[in-house]
């Protein structure tokens, strides 16, 4: 069975999948003329995914964070609808947010981890 991976190790798996998302950058001369017809020139185009996890132990919010916190780049195994199959490549994640549930050094903790992952690499 496959299961998502943070630089080849198994992560909280998200509790319904994961939001998919792809982004194309244009050049600066791209526009639309007073008719509405466009005039595009496209650069690049990236994957995104939306990762959320509910109920993490200290222990799992931790090994996430440490990876991926920093916009550090990060190697993420993943499923893309793209590339119609599993694979690797490289990711980074700029913003993430995580709501604290109850916390003890024992039974504690987190409500939910969400974040957006981006590719670096264009498809």
């Amino acid at each position: 069975m496959n299961r998502y991976m943070i630089n080849e190790v198994v992560i909280k798996q998200p509790d319904e999948g994961l939001g998919y998302n792809f982004e194309t950058t244009y050049t600066e001369d791209s526009t639309r003329v007073q008719t509405g017809e466009g005039f595009f020139t496209p650069l690049f185009t990236v994957e995104s995914f939306a990762y959320k996890a509910t109920y993490l132990t200290l222990r799992e919010m931790s090994t996430i964070l440490q990876m991926v916190a920093k916009g550090q780049f990060f190697n993420f195994y993943y499923m893309s609808p793209y590339y119609g199959r599993w694979r690797t490549d490289t990711f980074y994640v700029g913003k993430g947010s995580l709501n604290i549930g109850w916390f003890d050094d024992v039974t504690g903790h987190y409500d939910e981890l969400s974040m957006n992952i981006i590719g670096r690499n264009p498809i």
